[in-house]
């Protein structure tokens, strides 16, 4: 009672209150009071007889309502359950929902900034030399212009290249952040100069959501930023890979209040990913810049050492083979009885049609490993040439590779909700197929 009256007679007129439920019965004194104030008190017993007397309809779960777990990408193994909610719309209608709604923030991971790269640099090599130069110099102009802290949108370049671009996204966009996966200088440097805004990069994980992340006026790509005001970060080495902390490079660990408690009913998984001192180890390679901020350079766990005693960055070589025009999705895969590393590609039609064009050839309706031998060479040469162009190691380009139909989904339970591959389960589906490729290459 005594908080209840304590409550009335702190009550004032601007506040929303006008209900109180009382588990005890008031005194007359107290219900005099609540009068006084404008405030009703009822019991619980009397809210229970309200409720039974005004029954409502159940209404079942939507899916729009908040989920309770959120689950890593699982693509090393078994998703683990962080502790938010899901709702997503199909990508194929992704580029209406832009031109519709007019987002003025645009959060995209790098797998939707390279296709919106390919596609329009594909249209540009169309039109001619003259229309790639342009290009090219647009690009690099509004890099330097961008340097000099002008983000106008009304220069040559702009009406010349990138407002049909920007159109297409609602022409409202004022800052466009990447996360979830390293995003290249070069896509990085295009993504700039398209939305001609302030770009940020930045690098976390579900379980610490942003460990680093790019101040504005911060415009270098290929880097992070720096850590966020409330985590601490620090390198440890990695022997295996040869990265050392002393150089100033090895596998980030960060601290803050930031970072989860643990996996949901998983306490082993738990003690492995934070340690007694309460450092996440995050399993990613960070690199500190001479400017103080951090480069994401490889991954620890998709590491792999092959038979000749080389290391392979498998995840690290599917972010440059992706590069190559026919590739929508790529699986890189490495066995430690084996010298060379191998692919299973899922290709990007376009490219496939525009190949199919300029070679005179039917349009190539269903693509195996058995396809015609020309459009393989002419894929994997493609791959093999983008390798040496971002300066992969011979052990690094892959040996062989299989070209197959079916796309990697979350339907098929091959993609993770941020679109990454489930390493395990696709290795599993097409385990006879990753035989047959090593069997190729000793035959």
């Amino acid at each position: 009672m005594h908080r209840l009256k304590n409550l009335i007679e702190c009550h004032e007129e601007t506040s929303p209150l006008n209900t109180i439920v009382s588990l005890q019965k008031p005194t007359d004194t107290l219900l005099r009071m609540a009068q006084i104030k404008g405030l009703r008190i009822i019991t619980y017993d009397e809210l229970v007889r309200i409720g039974q007397a005004y029954p409502t309809e159940p209404e079942p779960p939507k899916p729009s309502d908040t989920a309770v777990i959120m689950y890593t990408s699982g693509s090393t193994g078994d998703p683990k359950g962080g502790e938010v909610g899901f709702w997503q719309g199909t990508t194929e209608k992704l580029m209406d929902d832009f031109r519709d709604f007019k987002p003025t923030l645009l959060t995209m991971v790098p797998r939707l900034l390279n296709k919106l790269y390919d596609k329009v640099m594909i249209e540009t090599e169309k039109k001619g030399l003259i229309a790639q130069i342009i290009m090219k110099w647009a690009i690099k102009s509004k890099v330097n212009q961008m340097e000099r802290d002008d983000f106008s949108q009304n220069t040559l370049w702009d009406r010349l290249v990138f407002n049909k671009i920007r159109y297409a996204f609602g022409n409202r966009v004022q800052v466009v952040i990447s996360s979830s996966a390293p995003l290249s200088a070069e896509i990085a440097n295009f993504s700039r100069s398209v939305f001609s805004c302030q770009f940020a990069e930045g690098y976390g994980q579900t379980e610490c959501i942003a460990g680093c992340w790019q101040v504005p006026g911060d415009i270098r790509s290929g880097e992070t930023g720096i850590p966020t005001p409330v985590n601490h970060i620090k390198l440890i080495d990695v022997p295996e890979k040869d990265y050392y902390a002393k150089n100033h490079v090895g596998e980030i660990c960060i601290r803050s209040q930031a970072v989860f408690r643990g996996y949901l009913n998983d306490e082993m998984k738990t003690k492995e990913t934070i340690d007694n001192e309460g450092w996440l180890h995050t399993g990613d390679i960070g690199q500190w810049t001479n400017n103080g901020t951090m480069k994401i350079i490889d991954r620890k766990n998709s590491v792999i050492k092959l038979s000749n005693g080389k290391y392979a960055a498998l995840e690290k070589i599917e972010n440059i083979y992706i590069r190559s025009r026919f590739i929508s999705q790529i699986y890189v895969h490495g066995d430690s009885m084996q010298n060379y590393i191998v692919a299973i590609v899922v290709l990007d039609e376009d490219s496939i049609k525009k190949w199919s064009n300029e070679t005179r050839h039917s349009y190539p309706v269903s693509i195996s490993f058995e396809a015609k031998s020309k459009f393989w060479q002419a894929v994997f040469h493609d791959m093999i040439q983008v390798g040496r162009t971002q300066h992969l190691m011979p052990h690094e380009q892959i040996k062989t590779m299989a070209i197959i139909n079916e796309p990697f989904t979350m339907e098929n339970d091959l993609l993770t909700p941020t679109f990454k591959i489930r390493r395990k389960a696709v290795e599993k589906k097409y385990q006879k197929l990753l035989q047959d490729l090593y069997k190729h290459i000793n035959a």
